[in-house]
């Protein structure tokens, strides 16, 4: 079960959190597996209007959720930690600006309604001829 190890409380009401969810896979190495996530309540100022919030509350629920997962293989026992400080320092240097602002949290919502509502219409993937 990955263990919380870090959360940072940014500016816009939002908190990104870390879990640790390495495991030992043989002999002295391990898998190092960091979960990032990062909790967004739906609430009717992310959407253009009352009906749309209604409608991404029943396809999406009271919140939608930030999760990137990032994985080192072979790591030493030794550097196992050293490992799991780097990934979270490179987050933080690189990705905590884009969460803290202000239009992450619509930005997210809008996201996930459109890929709760599926594909977009008239859309045909690559390679599919009718």
């Amino acid at each position: 079960m990955p263990k919380l190890i870090k959360e940072i409380p940014l500016s816009n009401g939002l908190t990104v959190r870390f879990f640790d969810a390495s495991r030992r896979y043989f002999g002295d190495y391990h898998q190092v597996r960091v979960k990032i996530s990062c909790d967004v309540p739906l609430t009717p100022d992310l959407f253009q209007d009352e009906a749309s919030y209604e409608k991404a509350t029943k396809l999406l629920g009271a919140c939608v959720s930030y999760q990137k997962e990032i994985e080192h293989q072979g790591v030493a026992g030794a550097s196992v930690e050293e490992t799991v400080d780097r990934v979270i320092a490179h987050f933080v240097e690189h990705s905590l600006e884009y969460f803290s602002g202000p239009g992450f949290p619509k930005k997210l919502a809008q996201s996930e309604l459109v890929k709760a509502q599926g594909p977009k219409r008239g859309f045909i993937p690559r390679g599919v001829h009718g």
